[in-house]
């Protein structure tokens, strides 16, 4: 007999419980208003770059009946874009590290005015092409030294270039009797007549811009510095050499587009390139620039802002609306984009002193 401990008590044993997995898909999240409007906030910038284009582009189309896109005025806006194009592609550098200038007009109008003397007496286009850049890059080396070295605002040293650069064309222009003007404008054809060296020559430019400011260590340093001068700084940038540099890209685009915009026009008078600056900054904030500059810097910006702001200005013209209320359009839509582009910076702005 089997005691109860030997007895061998069967357990049936209970099989492993697998669990079905179901091969049903997760439920796609649904894009909420909230959705959208991030990203819409993150992308700001880009939506008013090509936005802005497209709707101008569109508006104008319709309201001037195709006229925006005759011959004429084609080659009309050719010769406007050139020279606000290579302006702006030199200027973002001086904005992209938190910069400004506002003496671009001033500095155009006395290029053009020693552009009249040289080419008058030399007959030399060669010459002034390089007294126009010579001139205009020491206007700027003058603007940024004053502004990094004896520590005043960019906008202050720029006014004051302004000033001395509007004081000299308007006193050559009083004391002469008869227009300042090209004895030879045949000479700068080139420059004036010829639209495929205009488109060549803001393709290179845009190039040469390109690769300078998102390939090279002078733009990728220079944005740093738009951001946060004292983190650039202590990333081993040499803040003060950048924003020189900058300066001097700036001069050398606005010598090259003074030459541009003084071959179109022939002569120079009291008024000659006023109201440039105010052009180069509608341009870059059409064109998606925040004025503060930083990593957000994009040189799209200023080939995008510069046609559309040219466009814009056309199709107001044609459109039959008056110069009076082109301007006041101009200034309004500064205004509204400033406001959509503008960003408050929590980084330290300045090194410290």
């Amino acid at each position: 007999m089997k005691t109860e401990k030997e007895k061998k008590v069967s357990v049936p044993q209970e099989e492993p419980v697998v669990e079905e997995t179901s091969a049903v898909p997760a439920a796609k999240k649904k894009i909420t208003g909230a959705d959208v409007w991030q990203f819409a906030k993150a992308q700001k910038n880009s939506l008013i770059r090509y936005g802005a284009f497209a709707l101008v582009l569109i508006v104008f189309a319709i309201t001037t009946g195709g006229k925006l896109f005759s011959t004429y005025n084609i080659k009309s806006i050719i010769s406007q874009v050139t020279p606000l194009l290579i302006m702006s592609v030199g200027l973002i550098f001086v904005f992209a590290h938190g910069g400004m200038d506002i003496s671009v007009g001033a500095v155009v109008g006395l290029c053009s005015l020693l552009s009249v003397y040289v080419l008058n007496d030399t007959g030399s286009v060669f010459l002034v092409l390089l007294t126009c850049i010579a001139v205009s890059v020491a206007c700027y080396l003058i603007n940024g030294g004053s502004s990094i070295f004896f520590k005043i605002m960019s906008t202050i040293s720029s006014l004051a270039i302004m000033f001395a650069a509007r004081g000299i064309v308007t006193y050559n222009v009083s004391r002469t009797e008869d227009t300042i003007r090209f004895t030879d404008s045949s000479l700068v054809k080139l420059f004036s007549d010829n639209y495929g060296f205009m488109i060549a020559s803001c393709v290179i430019i845009v190039l040469i811009g390109k690769v300078l400011f998102d390939y090279t260590k002078l733009g990728k340093q220079a944005k740093a510095i738009g951001d946060n001068p004292l983190g650039a700084a202590q990333s081993g940038a040499n803040v003060n050499l950048i924003k020189m540099l900058c300066y001097v890209a700036a001069g050398v685009c606005v010598g090259i587009a003074s030459v541009f915009a003084i071959s179109r026009v022939g002569s120079v008078s009291e008024n000659m390139g006023s109201g440039r600056e105010m052009d180069v900054l509608i341009a870059l904030i059409l064109g998606g620039m925040t004025l503060s500059g930083g990593t957000g810097s994009r040189l799209s910006s200023a080939v995008i802002g510069s046609v559309t702001y040219v466009l814009l200005s056309n199709g107001l013209s044609i459109s039959g609306v008056p110069t009076n209320y082109i301007s006041l359009v101009k200034g309004i839509l500064f205004l509204v984009i400033v406001v959509l582009t503008l960003r408050q910076s929590k980084n330290i702005r300045e090194l410290p002193r």
